[in-house]
């Protein structure tokens, strides 16, 4: 492996700087706190964040999924109506049920059945009515705004906010290990720590490991007396019998923050600990997609790191933003994202992990008009996903009714809260993260919105507590 891929595979943003040279500063140092995020005004309850003892995968699909995926209802009424400019295909639509000759559930080719099974076990809160009121359908706005967790301004993701409020509260012990973690890198987004004037300590920055959790931190030496750092040899060798004390210097040499020269510190532990889950035999077998690589990983880790608070990743393709040949498209994107959950939700199950919790959210839904090109256009109603999480999060099961928001026939075809259903605004996702870790007035932490709670509407509230 080449130094510079070892840097940035095994220490992420944080660590990459404590081995940089002086001018990389400005990439460890917020660059925009203008607006800072008002943490003086947030309140905590410690009682909570130890009862849930919450443990988060996030899952961003960057471009949005399909309502049609988790709401398969109207595609019935645009076929039997002719609504749509291109004709759906006669097969590759069914819905998982039927009752009294109407369209219900999912769809049945992309994934419809896993999702009935867990939404039949409990381990499936599904939300049809995540609607954003300030429509603003450019990927590069929407995923900004959604990934930061509020439209405001507060230039932090969701992940680091919540990190600045853990640590703000002495939630985390500096010796934690891998407290944040980004698999294949997740989404800058999420991760970008630009709400305060103070950047984050390392422990509490996001650390990327690959979804195959190779262990960069592991090195050895070769039969010539070299090193071989990783899995492969280094471009770069250096003499095994002082590797340790060189790098160790040569960390302390460039270090930007004291804080960050532990990570090097503790490369051991670190090298031990990624050979124990990666050796550890599974109580299931995860598919072997991108997406199953990547839930795979992030369980693991999970599993044995009662330290590791939050997981960050993209769903498996860079893109959702299907404006051509969607159906297809999607039926091979949602499986394979299903199928991986579903490995993820029986690993929980299998070694009685109840505090693990999976949500799945993106940029918006899509345009339920299929256009010359077979292809979805960007919608603003979504459908989010919440697995896992039994220890505080009530069983809903499917909240919110939609309808169909016929704009323009054969051309703008949406999905729409129905006016006496529960909705949400996408930032309540975030507000619903800090909850569930302790916050009681997340709403301060996203522009005013609040956690998703639809007990006026279904009588019950989505967090226990």
């Amino acid at each position: 492996m080449k130094r510079r891929e070892f840097i940035k595979s095994t220490l992420g943003l944080a660590a990459a700087a404590a081995l940089a040279p002086s001018w990389l500063k400005a990439d460890v140092v917020p660059m925009d706190d203008s607006k800072p995020l008002p943490l003086g005004d947030v309140l905590f309850d410690k009682n909570i964040f130890y009862k849930n003892d919450a443990q988060t995968i996030i899952i961003f699909l960057g471009g949005g999924m399909s309502d049609v995926v988790g709401d398969i209802g109207h595609i019935q009424t645009i076929i039997d109506e002719g609504l749509s400019e291109k004709a759906y295909p006669a097969g590759g639509l069914t819905p998982t049920r039927v009752e009294n000759g109407q369209w219900k559930g999912f769809w049945k080719e992309a994934g419809g059945d896993l999702l009935e099974e867990m939404l039949a076990n409990g381990d499936l809160n599904l939300f049809r009515t995540c609607y954003q009121t300030d429509p603003k359908l450019a990927h590069g706005i929407n995923q900004s705004r959604y990934m930061h967790g509020n439209g405001v301004g507060y230039n932090s993701g969701i992940v680091s906010t919540l990190m600045h409020v853990l640590n703000q509260n002495s939630m985390i012990q500096d010796r934690a290990v891998l407290t944040n973690v980004a698999i294949d890198g997740s989404d800058y987004r999420l991760i970008e720590d630009g709400g305060t004037s103070q950047a984050l300590p390392s422990f509490l920055r996001a650390a990327s490991i690959s979804r195959d959790l190779s262990n960069p931190y592991n090195y050895a030496a070769t039969t010539d007396g070299n090193v071989a750092v990783g899995d492969t040899t280094s471009t770069e060798l250096l003499n095994s019998a002082n590797y340790s004390d060189r790098l160790t210097a040569l960390s302390q040499r460039h270090n930007l923050y004291d804080a960050l020269s532990d990570v090097f510190n503790r490369r051991e532990e670190m090298s031990d600990f990624l050979d124990e889950v990666i050796n550890d035999t599974l109580p299931v077998q995860y598919p072997s997609t991108i997406d199953g690589k990547k839930l795979e990983a992030a369980m693991r880790i999970l599993t044995k790191n009662p330290d590791t608070k939050i997981v960050s990743m993209l769903g498996g393709f860079s893109s959702w933003d299907d404006h051509s040949d969607a159906i297809i498209n999607h039926k091979k994107r949602a499986t394979e994202l299903f199928e991986a959950i579903y490995a993820a939700v029986k690993h929980m199950a299998a070694v009685g992990k109840e505090n693990i919790n999976i949500v799945l959210f993106g940029d918006f839904g899509r345009n339920m008009n299929l256009n010359n090109a077979a292809g979805w256009d960007h919608g603003n109603n979504q459908v989010v996903y919440w697995f896992g999480g039994r220890k505080f999060f009530n069983r809903l099961g499917i909240v919110g009714e939609t309808d169909l928001d016929v704009w323009i026939p054969k051309a703008r075809l949406y999905t729409k809260p129905r006016d006496t259903s529960y909705q949400f605004s996408p930032y309540s996702i975030a507000s619903t993260i800090y909850a569930l870790y302790g916050v009681t007035n997340p709403e301060v932490l996203t522009g005013g919105y609040k956690a998703i709670d639809p007990s006026e509407h279904v009588g019950s509230s989505f967090l226990k507590v």
